[in-house]
């Protein structure tokens, strides 16, 4: 009776599926303006302040690998505190940072400053720890939906804005370009902050939903005593699939990073002119949109692991045909060009596989500080791939030389992908005791 009772009183939407309209929206412009945008402050800043390709892949490299160093702490926080609690705060950071940069910033090391400092810190904590720990709590059985959801949307901010903020860069300046990004973050990211919820629990719900706790097969007394547990961080740092993600995603993250940030100047030197490979680039984004969306659907039904090994090895292709592609060499290297951003746009996807099946491994209640881990463990690539890009470019007039090792790290990314084995599920019956990959 009183369980029909609760099923009567249960919300007709899940608030978790409102989660996940409120952090897509947030990541759509977060995405769209810092996670992707970046990728046309890149030649503006670099021609403006008069600095070489390396010095302004340095700084955006930092700004990436700003929130693998900070993941662990970031990630303990987020465990005790909740997501909220630093939101909040993290948004408003962003907001001064882009409004100080659109005003402050004469040359290398005030940008460093700035950038480094309030926008980039600002942004990492906010939406590449809170929101993915959030969403992780919300969900189950539904996780790699929900967030492929958050990072196809993100993508779509991509798609849209990157474009449109090469056009307002190109007219008016790099400077109104920050200064708008700021007012975007102060009128439509932090209202949402204050809606935000950091778990079902807190409204009386369950992951996905659901009225009971999962469990394995039972009766009675057994069931209740074999409820499904999450690991805790020591006994999923005794298993194989964890190092295996962990490796996977830092050999992920050094094959596009440096490609990525660099991208519209990679084309150009492909023979693209800017306003194209801008439009280019957000069409890479759009792709990704969809990739994501049908990764994220099957990531819930099919081995994750196969799907990770899968999107690694076609963005390994993708980047042999940048290599070989231009734009000047008649219809072939067009197609080329084109293929790359096809199979790029599809590749990038994987990236949500990697922490929905850091979810599905490892459950909820130690997933910011695990994840933590592993955003700390590839910081460094955060910094070297970019750096070596613009070094690349400075020195031989070229990016292919930076293009040849990214396709081999893709590839290198998806053998470890391919090994991975899902850990064996804990229950409450179980003693605090090394849990080895099967």
């Amino acid at each position: 009776m009183q369980e029909a009772q609760q099923q009567t009183n249960r919300p007709r939407i899940y608030y978790g599926w409102w989660m996940v309209v409120i952090t897509s929206w947030m990541a759509f412009f977060a995405s769209g303006i810092f996670f992707r945008g970046f990728t046309v402050f890149v030649p503006a800043i670099r021609d403006s302040l008069g600095i070489s390709q390396a010095q302004t892949n340095l700084i955006f490299s930092l700004a990436r690998a700003e929130g693998g160093l900070e993941g662990p702490f970031a990630g303990w926080l987020i465990d005790k505190f909740g997501n909220r609690n630093l939101l909040i705060p993290s948004v408003l950071l962003a907001v001064i940072g882009y409004f100080a940069l659109s005003q402050f910033v004469s040359g290398f090391w005030s940008f460093a400053i700035v950038y480094l400092g309030l926008v980039s810190l600002g942004n990492s904590i906010a939406f590449q720890h809170a929101m993915f720990a959030g969403i992780n709590q919300w969900f189950r059985r539904r996780r790699s939906l929900a967030i492929s959801i958050l990072a196809a949307v993100s993508s779509l901010g991509g798609l849209f804005i990157v474009p449109s903020m090469n056009g307002v860069i190109e007219r008016w300046g790099w400077e109104m370009g920050s200064l708008l990004a700021g007012v975007a973050y102060l009128v439509f990211l932090l209202p949402l902050c204050f809606v935000f919820r950091n778990k079902p629990e807190d409204m009386g719900l369950l992951p996905d939903g659901d009225t009971t706790p999962p469990s394995t097969a039972g009766r009675g007394a057994a069931a209740r005593r074999r409820v499904l547990r999450d690991y805790t961080v020591p006994e999923a740092l005794r298993t194989q699939a964890y190092w295996l993600l962990m490796l996977g995603a830092g050999l992920r993250m050094i094959a596009t990073l440096g490609i990525l940030v660099s991208i519209i100047p990679i084309l150009e030197d492909k023979g693209v002119s800017r306003q194209m490979a801008a439009n280019l680039t957000g069409a890479m984004f759009g792709i990704n949109f969809l990739a994501r969306l049908v990764l994220g659907y099957f990531g819930d039904k099919w081995s994750k692991s196969l799907l990770l090994a899968g999107t690694l090895a076609a963005e390994a292709v993708a980047l042999a045909f940048l290599y070989f592609g231009s734009w000047d060499a008649g219809a072939v290297g067009i197609v080329l060009i084109t293929a790359f951003i096809v199979l790029e746009g599809f590749g990038d996807g994987a990236g949500i596989i990697v922490w929905a099946a850091l979810g599905d491994y490892y459950g909820r209640d130690r997933f910011a500080t695990l994840r933590g881990y592993i955003t700390f463990s590839h910081s460094w690539a955060l910094v070297a791939s970019p750096v070596y890009v613009g070094w690349v470019f400075d020195h031989f007039g070229s990016y292919d030389w930076a293009i040849i090792p990214a396709a081999v790290a893709a590839g290198a990314a998806s053998l470890c992908f391919l090994l991975v084995r899902r850990p064996p599920q804990l229950t409450t019956a179980d003693e605090a005791q090394p849990a080895m990959s099967r």
